[in-house]
């Protein structure tokens, strides 16, 4: 390779670690790349570099995403680097179908039929079943495929893996056993199969299985993070000795565990692709450096550094009983600058559940939306199977009273809470419209949804849904133990993801960060307190040098004598008292529960323990690394023994 000049095209304007990461010859290379570290920037650069260097052909090149959309940029990219040739880009299902049917062709082999909806299928083949439970069963029968765990060692691994399936593991497992025989009589496959097809195919054919990988030498992987056991299956299968391999990831966004996607592939890449040489990208070129930090928070971790300049602080806000949604609407109003596009906001939360009373609050004020949720609200299993009960042409006031009243299969927490708000809606239909009709309100709804699709318009959007995206202001809401982390997340392994998760929705902002939680809620007729997250903290900018000052005078003098008949209570309980008075007025400046900011027992754990260094304090339980980095020189002001 000849020498590496900045001022190649290839290489303007990138910083020397994405130089480093473009130009090395390492292979294998796993690309470690952070939020808004410019990762896509960087695949492509490296493609169109190595096919210039003459390293690489690129009609040799297969990329693997994770959606379309990802592999139509990154064609769209490497064409406008200059590559004559379109590099061959596309998900792991689209590649493995592509595979599968050069294999068919070539054999001279009947092309099985795609079954591309497998819900579909499986409520056909449970039609007393409710929707609700049967979207809960696909995605179980999902989860197992991604995870190559069969019908019969499912119930085993659910319980491994503190699964929630519907009714009971035995019901999936015999559903399960029952879709794969009825797929394989009627010779249908799904997407899980083509992969494992392809995987199978690829093992047992070792001429064709030489020649594709002849075909595609050059692989590279995108949100590698996001992969599961059976992709990465697939993907080892297309990888022979001559092969190339960049995979590109950040582990800090692994939030698809739920979902089958294994984090241990890039945590422990060195187990997974021996030999391999890691490159980071640190810089963050999204986001302030005061939104880099408070995320930083969320994961206990340093910040990326920034390449933004300085900006505004996030602030956290505690909306009163009922009132998220007009303080949401009063910040979404006050944040936008005369002449700027509402689009430029983003409002997200950890549900969809939780969209559609903020929507009708900000359009209630004259705010336009759109929705980037994961489902449209009328396509939702549980209302769908909730309006299959009300008569179209009926009253609307009359379903609600039944609905108040009728007993039906019980609803996982998030589902019913999706329910809660939809009948919400059709409340504040009511107050509008008194005698209306199902039929009116759900017409109301769709003409919603179209004006929903503004090209103006604020996003609402799930944390899930917003990965990948960014707005110049986000508001990130209902950061409530209970939703962040949501409740069903038991495990510590959930725990993490939920944090990860929070991590990814606060680097969607790029300039400022506006963050509430309510402190109470009504859910059905009974209002409910509720606890802030506890990683709320991380957005609290109580930087507290002008903190209420404790009279430590009295406290150092006593400690500084050998008086023998001093209790240990005499000495602590003033520590506590001034660190409560400095958690009391950090509170009030954040507007927030002194909870949030430190828990009682850290606070007596700090005045026991006496800490004299940062490390000390982070060792205090209910304290950790990140609030000793962020409290600390206060906080060891405070209780120091020291006279």
């Amino acid at each position: 390779m000849r020498n590496v000049s900045p001022s190649d095209p290839l290489l303007e304007g990138l910083t020397e670690e994405q130089r480093d990461a473009v130009t090395t010859a390492a292979n294998p290379l796993c690309i470690i790349a952070g939020a808004g570290s410019g990762k896509t920037r960087v695949l492509t650069r490296r493609i169109a570099w190595q096919a210039q260097e003459g390293t690489h052909d690129p009609r040799r090149v297969l990329a693997l995403t994770f959606t379309r959309r990802a592999a139509a940029e990154l064609r769209a990219r490497t064409r406008r680097l200059g590559l004559r040739e379109d590099v061959a880009a596309g998900t792991f299902h689209a590649a493995a179908l592509a595979t599968l049917r050069r294999f068919w062709d070539h054999t001279g082999r009947t092309h099985p039929t795609l079954l591309d909806r497998r819900m579909a299928y499986l409520a056909r083949a449970h039609p007393r079943v409710d929707r609700a439970v049967i979207a809960d069963l696909d995605a179980e029968i999902g989860w197992a495929r991604a995870r190559l765990i069969t019908p019969e060692t499912y119930g085993e691994a659910a319980e491994a893996a503190r699964r929630r399936p519907p009714r009971s593991a035995a019901f999936v497992a015999k559903a399960y056993t029952g879709y794969q025989e009825s797929k394989r009589e009627r010779r249908l496959i799904d997407f899980d199969d083509v992969l494992a097809l392809c995987h199978a195919t690829m093992q047992r054919e070792t001429a064709f299985a030489d020649a594709q990988r002849w075909r595609h030498r050059h692989l590279f992987v995108d949100e590698f993070q996001d992969v599961n056991p059976l992709q990465f299956a697939v993907l080892e299968s297309l990888r022979g000795p001559e092969s190339t391999l960049v995979v590109v990831g950040d582990p800090d966004q692994a939030i698809y565990g739920w979902n089958g996607a294994d984090p241990r592939f890039i945590n422990d890449i060195d187990e997974h692709l021996p030999g391999v040489a890691v490159a980071y990208l640190r810089t963050n070129f999204r986001s302030t450096p005061e939104v880099l930090a408070a995320a930083g928070r969320v994961l206990d971790k340093e910040p990326q550094p920034a390449h933004r300049m300085t900006g505004d602080a996030p602030t956290v806000v505690g909306a009163p009983l009922d009132g998220e949604g007009l303080l949401l609407a009063r910040a979404v109003r006050a944040r936008r600058k005369p002449g700027a596009p509402w689009r430029h906001q983003a409002v997200l939360a950890r549900t969809n559940a939780q969209l559609p009373a903020l929507r009708s609050a900000l359009e209630g004020a004259g705010i336009p939306t759109r929705s980037r949720g994961e489902g449209a609200l009328l396509r939702r299993p549980e209302i769908m199977d909730l309006l299959e009960r009300w008569p179209a042409k009926g009253s609307l006031s009359g379903a609600l009273a039944d609905e108040r009243t009728a007993e039906h299969e019980r609803l996982d927490a998030e589902r019913q809470a999706m329910v809660d708000a939809f009948l919400d809606l059709a409340r504040d239909h009511l107050v509008l419209e008194p005698d209306a009709t199902v039929d009116e309100f759900v017409i109301a709804l769709r003409h919603d949804d179209r004006v929903g699709a503004a090209g103006d318009a604020v996003e609402l959007a799930t944390f899930h849904s917003a990965k990948g995206l960014e707005w110049p202001i986000v508001h990130l809401v209902g950061l409530e133990d209970g939703l962040v982390p949501i409740a069903f997340a038991r495990t510590k392994a959930a725990r993490a993801e939920e944090q990860r998760l929070l991590y990814v929705a606060a680097t969607r902002a790029e300039r400022e960060l506006h963050v509430t939680w309510a402190t109470e809620r009504t859910v059905g007729d009974k209002v409910h307190r509720r606890a802030p997250s506890p990683w709320l903290d991380a957005f609290v900018t109580a930087d507290d040098t002008t903190a209420i000052s404790p009279d430590l005078d009295e406290l150092r003098e006593r400690v500084g004598h050998d008086t023998p008949d001093i209790d240990l209570t005499d000495l602590v309980t003033p520590v506590v008292e001034s660190l409560t008075a400095w958690r009391e007025h950090a509170a009030l400046k954040a507007k927030i529960a002194p909870g949030a900011v430190l828990s009682d027992t850290a606070l007596h754990g700090i005045a026991e323990a006496r800490p004299t260094t940062i490390d000390e304090l982070a060792a205090v339980p209910g304290v950790g690394p990140g609030k000793a980095r962020r409290f600390g020189p206060r906080l060891l002001e405070i209780s120091s023994p020291i006279g």
